[in-house]
């Protein structure tokens, strides 16, 4: 029925558990960067972390509702009528980072970033797999000669190496992820930019997701029919599906897979 599949990442193909709250987590964080001579206490860290988020949210959100907005979404499909809102703002992870080194007058390389990265991933990391059936039907999609898009509120930093190491990176046509954009799901300048950029036709493509805001309404919102499957991961459901939207029991059934 439809040429252009897009999927949602975690908890729709993967399966996984963080916990970023865990008091190790930050206590080897903190002694990890005191070795490289920005000097933190545990606390001290998860409160900057925390703060930068924000502080940079906000700053994302000033710059697009100024004279700074063409030059600062130039990959994203404005309208002069439209501007996100503050919750529609996504941080890229690695800007963080910089500030929590740089406060403490380290200027860190991008390799620093990105082991500052893994190595927070990999603490607070119970586990991470495939859903049964997801890479089937990842590769049946193209043996069926369909686009496969990933579009992700997710950070580049963690997720790249974990789509490498699951195996599935090549498995997609292309990979959006909110921290490249800057903007999140359910925003229409995210949706919009996958569109745009491969000229997919909304009445030809389907959005498959867990989140029943971000993944179902976010598609219906963006003329793309929907597909929802309910998993561990999904947020609690509040309200109705969108008109149209299908209901998996598993990642699947988005096409039956011959046998």
């Amino acid at each position: 029925m439809y040429q252009n599949y897009i999927f949602d990442l975690y908890g729709t193909l993967v399966d996984i558990r963080t916990n970023e709250r865990k008091p190790s987590l930050w206590k080897y964080m903190a002694s990890y960067m005191t070795l490289q001579g920005a000097s933190y206490t545990a606390p001290e860290l998860k409160k900057a972390y925390g703060q930068f988020i924000n502080e940079i949210r906000r700053e994302t959100h000033c710059k697009i509702t100024s004279s700074e907005k063409q030059n600062f979404f130039r990959t994203l499909p404005l309208r002069a009528d439209y501007t996100p809102s503050l919750g529609e703002i996504e941080v890229n992870l690695s800007e963080v980072l910089e500030r929590l080194y740089l406060v403490k007058g380290i200027k860190p390389t991008e390799e620093m970033i990105s082991h500052w990265a893994l190595m927070f991933r990999t603490l607070s990391l119970d586990y991470v797999r495939l859903f049964d059936g997801a890479r089937e039907v990842l590769t049946e999609l193209h043996n069926r000669g369909k686009k496969v898009c990933l579009l992700s509120n997710a950070q580049r930093l963690f997720t790249e190496p974990e789509l490498r190491s699951l195996g599935i990176y090549n498995l997609f046509d292309d990979v959006f992820l909110s921290s490249d954009l800057r903007v999140m799901k359910p925003s229409p300048l995210f949706y919009g930019a996958l569109l745009q950029k491969h000229h997919f036709a909304p009445e030809e493509s389907v959005m498959i997701g867990n989140d029943w805001q971000a993944d179902a309404w976010g598609a219906y919102q963006n003329g793309l029919a929907s597909m929802y499957v309910h998993t561990a991961q999904s947020p609690e459901v509040t309200g109705e599906l969108p008109p149209g939207c299908r209901i998996l029991g598993s990642i699947s059934e988005v096409l039956p897979i011959p046998t």
